[in-house]
């Protein structure tokens, strides 16, 4: 079976996110360009957001399993989804667990006065 590479999946979240009507929020570059709060790895220096923002990482936490035929290895990737306006992160969860069948309950990081509600969710693609 061949997992999705990386643009695919980026492609496949905003899919999953765009299906269930959750709306992303917007960076704002130093030139004043905005885009949807979507990005592989972190966004530039510089780069405000506004809203939900959804982080996937560069490169993934791999699984390794051992089978007879050799060694198998499984990507995982932990997408964090950040709540920048304080909106509940519930439907990025079920969007995503919706798209990617087999999605662990995801862990949530409570606000501190210096971070806004997180939420990471682990795909296999």
């Amino acid at each position: 079976m061949r997992q999705l590479t990386l643009p695919e999946l980026r492609e496949a979240v905003e899919w999953a996110l765009a299906d269930a009507d959750v709306v992303l929020g917007t960076y704002r570059y130093p030139g004043g360009q905005e885009t949807p709060a979507l990005h592989v790895g972190d966004p530039p220096e510089g780069v405000t957001v506004r809203g939900l923002e959804i982080l996937i990482p560069a490169t993934p936490e791999p699984t390794v399993i051992s089978t007879f035929a050799g060694a198998i290895t499984i990507d995982h990737y932990p997408v964090r989804a950040v709540s920048h306006d304080g909106r509940t992160l519930t439907p990025v969860w079920q969007a995503l667990a919706t798209a990617f069948r087999g999605t662990p309950a995801p862990q949530v990081l409570q606000a501190t006065d210096r971070y806004p509600d997180q939420m990471l969710v682990t795909i296999t693609p």
